[in-house]
């Protein structure tokens, strides 16, 4: 399997674009960002579904916002981060990436920020933030997305930990991974939307509302 994935990183080199120079600036400073395999699978869903409106919910240095918006110039980002480090870090990559007209900054706790867009709607959520709130934010944020719109939550199966939790030593750590394996449960029970799980890096679920 690892040399699999190896072997398809090392292909997907050959379509690369000047955003991904990021990664390596995360991988230096343990910057959190979304995996490769992750991003080119939510990429292909964005080149299918055709959202124009995308919320995002934990933007970090910005790197997922631009490359969801790189594949249509029409395509717009709402992207909420609290983190002060890491909004100036992103304002920076937007305007040296000249991206500023597509991706729309909420600086503040996506918790609550809510009013701060509630008269808007979105195709497509991404729920990329802190891992033990994506109950709160996916409740909280899915009364604006449109019908048949899709939610992508990130880390469902953090590091392998949601399906082996007996392996977690770390008391804190456990708590968040038990929340995970909640959330994870909640989904595939939510009648509103129709959910897939996807064992790629970190784990991604799929929901598509009103399916």
């Amino acid at each position: 399997m690892e040399k699999n994935q190896a072997y398809l990183l090392n292909l997907l080199d050959y379509n690369s674009n000047n955003i991904e120079e990021l990664r390596a600036y995360a991988e230096e400073n343990e910057v959190p960002i979304v995996d490769r395999m992750t991003l080119e699978m939510i990429k292909q869903i964005i080149r299918i579904h055709k959202p124009t409106r995308i919320l995002e919910i934990g933007t970090a240095i910005g790197y997922s916002s631009m490359q969801f918006a790189a594949i249509d110039p029409q395509i717009q980002v709402t992207t909420i981060e609290r983190n002060e480090q890491m909004q100036e870090q992103a304002m920076h990559n937007f305007e040296h990436f000249n991206f500023q007209k597509q991706i729309h900054m909420i600086k503040g706790d996506a918790l609550e920020q809510f009013d701060s867009i509630k008269n808007q709607s979105f195709d497509m959520i991404f729920i990329d933030a802190a891992k033990a709130q994506s109950k709160k934010f996916f409740e909280l944020y899915t009364p604006l997305l449109k019908h048949n719109g899709v939610v992508i939550t990130d880390n469902v199966l953090y590091h392998d930990f949601v399906a082996d939790i007996d392996v977690v030593r770390n008391r804190n750590v456990k708590q968040m991974v038990k929340k995970i394996q909640k959330y994870n449960e909640w989904l595939i029970q939510n009648d509103a939307f129709t959910t897939n799980f996807l064992n790629i890096d970190d784990g991604l679920a799929i929901s598509i509302k009103g399916e």
